[in-house]
């Protein structure tokens, strides 16, 4: 239930082209009823005010892609340089006994660190009914994978019971697939998870590996996969790009999340520029497994849809999508402050496809938080870059959900 206020700072954000200074938002219920200079505002006879002072109220930050039941796994998970030796490390560490604890942790740091809205990879089935009565608002990917015979087949089956028996949704929850990645997840569990018409986010170009595994059928997956005792014996190398591969299975669509897209060629951005899809950068993950020259920018530019993510704690050093924009500014400094902050609001809304979240604006929903800045001679916008700057007060659907030390 939401709640009936009027938030007052020294500036509103609606979005990242706009600035009012002395502004305000009054929230009735779950949406925003009014927005502007503070006098207009607070006439409209809502009560009480929450004055945050030396702040930017902006919308709700998206994080577009995390895994939340790794949550409580960081602290057993070492940084090393080869990406399967990595893996290797994750496989067990989510049981039905630490996904509750995991993804109730990793939700109270999302709305500590300005997040409203989260794209959760479901790796056991059970995120979304944890993730049900806690106020954050989140599309939930039900994980699937199984590469080749009984491992593919009971990826199957789960496929379809997941399917024909869906998470009921509700104002906070929508549900989707995540069919893992191309090295892990057969073609055919790729296609019927296309064909059942919801919402696909798949992991792809993440490592060269990868790029070696579809394009020559050798390299460290194919090790990976035979340490599990998973046949390739069928399998024939697409000889494609992992790009190249998603099209030919259907991915490439509008709906469709990317994940990471590390490593792509010239012809691979025409290719997603041309499909609709989305991409989500996760640059401190990025960072985390040494990869460098994400082509962002490259994608950016040829008019693609970005979205930005943290993945999880086992291969970040927080939760807070602050963090991450903050991250992402000093090491892309090329890309524009509106883009960036574009990035995580309105772009990772259309990459989950949900509506009225991304903006502040009348009518809209009230996801809405507050940023304290350093107050100086800086553009707002710029200032919520600083490294100083710091999430005061986080609201999903009307509802108070974090607040600092600092809020009064």
């Amino acid at each position: 239930m939401g709640y009936c206020m009027i938030l007052r700072a020294k500036y509103v954000m609606p979005d990242s082209h706009t600035v009012i200074e002395n502004g305000a938002v009054a929230v009735q219920g779950s949406k925003i009823v009014d927005i502007g200079l503070y006098p207009t505002v607070r006439s409209s006879g809502i009560s009480p005010t929450h004055d945050l002072g030396e702040a930017v109220l902006t919308p709700g930050l998206v994080n577009a892609h995390t895994h939340l039941d790794l949550t409580n796994s960081a602290d057993s998970i070492q940084r090393v340089p080869k990406f399967t030796d990595w893996i290797f490390q994750i496989i067990g560490k989510r049981t039905p006994s630490t996904v509750g604890p995991s993804v109730r942790e990793g939700v109270q740091q999302s709305l500590a660190g300005g997040v409203t809205t989260v794209g959760d990879i479901d790796g056991t089935g059970g995120s979304a009914q944890i993730l049900r009565d806690i106020p954050i608002r989140k599309v939930v990917f039900f994980e699937v994978l199984g590469f080749s015979g009984e491992h593919a087949a009971m990826g199957l089956t789960r496929l379809r019971a997941y399917v024909d028996s869906p998470p009921a949704p509700d104002s906070l929850l929508t549900s989707a697939l995540s069919p893992h990645a191309p090295y892990s997840t057969s073609a055919e569990i790729y296609r019927q998870c296309v064909a059942s018409g919801v919402s696909v986010c798949t992991h792809i170009a993440e490592t060269k590996d990868e790029l070696e595994f579809l394009s020559s059928g050798t390299g460290a997956f194919l090790d990976y996969l035979e340490a599990f005792g998973i046949s390739t014996a069928e399998w024939v190398s697409p000889q494609l790009t992992p790009t190249e591969y998603m099209e030919t299975l259907g991915v490439l669509r509008t709906g469709s999340l990317l994940v990471h897209c590390n490593y792509l060629t010239d012809a691979d951005v025409t290719t997603l520029a041309e499909s609709g899809a989305s991409v989500v950068f996760c640059p401190r993950s990025h960072h985390y497994f040494y990869h460098t020259n994400h082509p962002v920018v490259q994608l950016i530019e040829s008019g693609i849809n970005v979205a930005i993510g943290t993945d999880s704690l086992a291969s970040n050093w927080s939760l807070s999508l602050l963090d991450e924009l903050k991250f992402l500014a000093r090491t892309q400094p090329c890309i524009r402050p509106e883009t960036l902050f574009d990035m995580v609001t309105c772009n990772g809304t259309k990459a989950l496809g949900l509506e009225q979240i991304g903006r502040l604006e009348k009518g809209w929903q009230a996801d809405i938080i507050a940023v304290q800045i350093p107050n100086d001679s800086r553009p707002a916008i710029e200032q919520i870059f600083d490294r100083s700057s710091e999430n005061l007060l986080t609201v999903v659907g009307g509802q108070v959900c974090y607040t600092s030390n600092h809020w009064g």
